[in-house]
């Protein structure tokens, strides 16, 4: 099956495009070849970009603080697991400490580094990395990985809480919704969202092996699907017939 994301809200869009890029930055980190952490810099320029704009630590503060109060609520309920009650809740105090001794925000003390701001300035031009524009970065890049990798563990560190943090929030996210098999007639499904729910993301599954797209839209009332068909040259082209996929709407 392959998921697709649907953001209803601001907030959630931001918190899945800095899960995206936290994701592949943690794994170029890991790599071996220059190339990994040249692009791991890249990823890490536009996490700057995106902590520059939003509110990340402050969102992340105010869900930690939702979810302890809505688990809170869940302990003196005789069917609850306390044991993994009291654990999620000894995460979410973690994940709320290690955001809190954030300092201001994620990456922005490394606007003092001059290396990394010559290297942010060029990567924006085409083959602006080339040694005869930064002979530092030429240089960086062919030292040992293993020093390369802790130089950019170093300079991801403010970035390891919110990771934390937006890892246990978006596992919470996903998991508030029970999914429900439904199916698009002639390709195209409707669906009123709850009243009284604040949904914040919609996940469709869709079968793996087919070339089916959904193109979503929705808002806080009203959610559409319409399925699409890849062709042999990547053109989308609207589905007739119905299709079976599977919804999950997460508050």
């Amino acid at each position: 099956m392959i998921t697709y994301e649907y953001p209803i809200n601001e907030r959630v869009r931001t918190y899945l495009r800095v899960e995206r890029l936290l994701n592949r930055l943690s794994t170029l980190q890991a790599g071996v070849e220059a190339n990994d952490h040249h692009f791991a810099l890249q990823t890490l320029f536009e996490l700057m970009d995106i902590g520059s704009r939003a509110d990340i630590r402050g969102d992340l503060l105010k869900d930690i603080d939702r979810q302890k109060g809505v688990l809170s609520g869940y302990a003196e309920n005789p069917n609850i697991n306390r044991k993994a009650l009291n654990d999620l809740l000894v995460a979410l105090d973690s994940a709320y400490k290690g955001v809190s001794g954030v300092v201001g925000k994620p990456g922005q003390a490394l606007n003092e580094s001059d290396f990394l701001m010559a290297l942010r300035g060029r990567m924006g031009i085409p083959a602006g990395t080339c040694e005869f524009d930064l002979p530092a970065y030429h240089n960086w890049l062919h030292r040992d990985a293993s020093r390369r990798r802790a130089d950019l563990d170093s300079w991801m560190a403010s970035f390891k809480p919110i990771q934390s943090a937006l890892a246990l929030c978006l596992g919470l996210l996903r998991d508030s919704s029970s999914p429900q098999s439904v199916v698009a007639k002639a390709g195209t499904y409707q669906q009123n969202l709850p009243h009284g729910r604040s949904i914040g993301l919609v996940r469709i599954e869709l079968r793996g092996e087919s070339d089916f797209v959904p193109e979503i839209s929705a808002n806080r009332l009203l959610l559409s699907v319409r399925i699409m068909q890849c062709d042999a040259h990547q053109k989308m082209q609207t589905v007739k017939t119905d299709v079976d996929f599977v919804i999950s709407l997460c508050s």
